[in-house]
This record gives C-alpha cells, structure tokens and sequence, in this order.
C-alpha cells in the first residue's frame, strides 16, 4: 500500500509531478510517497489546476464558491459530455464522537468547518464530485462520492444502522485525531467490531486535526501501522479555508483555492477505490470498473 510521511499539513499545493513516473510529488498539506507498485490506478496529481481541467472545475464553482449540489441536481458537464465515465460511490464514516467526522466532510465540500462540536442525529450524506485523470489510460473521470457521516450515539443506539451502512456502501473511513490519543489506540478495536476480521470492504483511514502542533501520534506508529495493516492513512487539516471579499464586505470562502487544498486528499482517494475494486474485480480490469471507457473527451469550455 501507498506509503504517507506527514511533515506539513495540506493548506495549499504547490505543483505537483506524477507519482506513477516514479517522480516525488510535494505539497505543503503533507508528504505523499507513492509510485507506479503502490497505485495501479494513478492520477494525473494536481491536474485540477491545469488549465486543461479549467473546464471541469468551474462546473464545481458557483462565481468563487463551492458549488453544492442537491439530491436531483448534477454538474452540467454530464449533460455536454455524455461519453465522461460517472464513478458512483458511496462510504460510510466510522469513529468516536468529536473526532472530526462533520468537521472533514464540510472541508472537502467546500463549506464552513463547524468550531463547536455538535453530536450527528442518525446519518448525515453529502455528495462530493470530483474529476480526476488517469494516466493510464489518459482519461478523465468523475468520480460521484457519497459520504454517510453516522453519529457514534446514534449507532450504538439503534441496531439498524451499522448493518444498513454496511450493505448499502462501497467502503469505510475510520478516523483517528492527532490530537487524540484514545482514539488512535482505539482504532484497531474501531476497524475490527465495524467490520469483522474478514471484510473484503474497502477500508480507509483519516487522521484529522493534522495542523496540531501538539500531535499525540508519532510518524513511526503511523508507519508501523501502514506496513502492518496495509491501510493508507490520509491526513485532513480540520480548518476552513481561505476567504475573498464579497460584494457586502464579508469574507467568503474561496472555492477555488478550497478545491487546491483538498486536491491530495481527494485523489489520493480515486486511486484507493479503484485500485481496491481492481484487486476484487475478478479479473476485470480497469474497462470493466468504469463500464467500458469512450474516446477521450474534450475539456469542457472554459
């Protein structure tokens, strides 16, 4: 599994060069170290801030804000390019009340992190789209992420829930906080009561609050759990964003410096789930897990 050295936190990204060449990727939100052995499913990294993908990422932006898409609604680029490969998943979230569940799903929407922990009622969804491009093949997708963000009270309260989690979803996020020591200790426990020691469901775990400068986790557990687990453990700053003025005076969030900052973080995620939905695909390759793969499309305009 793809091997995570935290040493910065990701706040914004620099330019970034392909991991699967062989070639170090840098940004200051963390020091991913990946190459071709570890993601059989490589994205292009930080192509979201080509001008090749100008196109694809204003779909996400309403003016300079995240664009935030409801139950019925899509991005218009579905409609002008039929032939773009549509990945819908879905991942339920796992771990202990206030470690930072809500306060993650709200940064990778582009919205405002909550400062005051507030318990989850039963399961919360949010819908992430994000296009990302393969280097092999040269193809873009878009991935349709739904997140279930389930409160630990209301779990251990109704018994319905975790089973109906575990049957109507594509994977797991368990969380840990850097800055929460029982909750790393915890997360073996989490992963093993969640799932079963057999589970071929996709597992993935966050480690949030990563901009602490008081960790309680060493980067030797974090490596030593990474080779014995074989799970990526992926770093969030659980902090709102940078602002632009509005027309009224008040700081808005900028959304397109918003989608910088999670780009790591997302595409890190498109190559977990393909390259897991790969290794039980039965021999499927990568045209049957995208449904069969059309021409490359041409960038939406700009």
């Amino acid at each position: 599994s793809a091997r995570l050295h935290v040493t910065d936190v990701i706040t914004n990204t620099e330019e970034e060069h392909d991991t699967c060449s062989g070639q170090k990727m840098h940004s200051q939100e963390d020091d991913f170290t990946s190459s071709a052995e570890d993601a059989p499913f490589c994205v292009v990294k930080g192509w979201q801030q080509t001008s090749e993908a100008r196109g694809y990422v204003n779909t996400l932006l309403k003016r300079h804000k995240r664009r935030h898409f409801g139950l019925l609604e899509r991005p218009h680029l579905l409609e002008q390019h039929r032939s773009l490969p549509l990945l819908f998943r879905r991942l339920f979230l796992v771990g202990k009340s206030g470690v930072g569940k809500t306060s993650t799903v709200s940064k990778l929407c582009g919205r405002e992190v909550p400062l005051n922990h507030e318990e989850t009622l039963g399961i919360q969804t949010s819908t992430i789209y994000w296009p990302a491009k393969l280097l092999a093949p040269k193809k873009v997708v878009l991935l349709e992420l739904e997140l279930w963000d389930t409160g630990e009270r209301a779990m251990n309260k109704f018994d319905h829930i975790l089973p109906a989690c575990k049957q109507s979803t594509d994977g797991a996020i368990f969380f840990f906080s850097f800055t929460d020591r029982y909750s790393w200790e915890e997360l073996p426990h989490l992963i093993a009561r969640t799932l079963g020691p057999h589970s071929d469901v996709l597992k993935l775990v966050v480690g949030t609050h990563a901009d602490s400068t008081t960790r309680e986790v060493t980067q030797a557990e974090l490596d030593h759990f990474q080779k014995s687990t074989r799970l990526i453990v992926l770093p969030i700053a659980n902090t709102t964003g940078p602002r632009v003025l509005s027309g009224n005076g008040k700081g808005e969030l900028d959304g397109r410096a918003g989608i910088a900052a999670v780009t790591p973080f997302l595409n890190t995620l498109v190559e977990v789930l393909l390259a897991h939905e790969q290794q039980h695909s039965k021999g499927e390759g990568l045209e049957g897990i995208l449904g069969g793969l059309s021409p490359e499309t041409e960038s939406p305009s700009q």
